[in-house]
């Protein structure tokens, strides 16, 4: 695995806006198929990657036991029609003090995920009662390895964002300082860009055309 991500970035990047760094970058986005099954806090966290290449149980216990503070928990889901994240997968991965889960496929038990809300982000691509097996099928190389989720290349290590509007994925070390510093002043300076659009200023000089 990569080395830590430092903490200062983590906390750079909860405190902006995922659609601000969509003015700056154009890479890393999930599409609008992703979207978040709860209304968790604003995800950022380290990627640690499954590959589900068969709908096997066993294989997502294996990787929430390989978890750590602060991980985001990436999985693919390679039939697209089985949830390997329900209730129990949720508490296992809040008690491994996982930052969130994004799931290419869909999950299940979505009030549980609801009640988890505060303590664990989901993102997925919708919901299905048809989840996985105790298969057994799957061996460790399924197991932090690079993955494409939803048209974006994940590797281990990697930096990955989730709000409201949809997920991203950063390089380890973030979007850059300039990128970062520019999306933060944006983002503070916006509540008075909206006060003065509200008290009818010109917008042609609010707004350059």
């Amino acid at each position: 695995m990569s080395a830590a991500i430092p903490p200062e970035l983590i906390e750079a990047l909860r405190e902006v806006e995922l659609p601000t760094l969509g003015h700056f970058l154009e890479d890393g986005f999930c599409t609008p198929r992703m979207v978040p099954i709860n209304a968790g806090p604003q995800m950022v966290g380290r990627a640690r990657t499954l590959d589900l290449r068969e709908p096997d149980a066993l294989a997502v216990n294996r990787a929430l036991h390989g978890l750590n503070p602060g991980d985001v928990l990436v999985i693919r889901v390679a039939s697209g029609i089985h949830a390997p994240v329900g209730a129990v997968t949720a508490a296992a991965a809040i008690a491994k003090g996982a930052a969130g889960i994004v799931v290419d496929g869909p999950v299940t038990d979505s009030e549980a995920l609801r009640l988890v809300q505060d303590k664990l982000p989901v993102f997925a691509t919708g919901l299905i009662a048809r989840t996985t097996k105790r298969i057994g099928s799957l061996g460790d190389d399924a197991l932090d390895c690079e993955v494409d989720i939803d048209g974006v290349t994940v590797s281990p290590g990697d930096l990955v964002l989730g709000d409201r509007q949809g997920v991203l994925v950063l390089p380890p070390a973030g979007p850059g300082s300039e990128v970062l510093q520019a999306a933060l002043a944006s983002d503070r300076g916006e509540p008075e860009l909206l006060a003065r659009i509200a008290a009818g200023e010109d917008l042609r000089v609010l707004l350059p055309g």
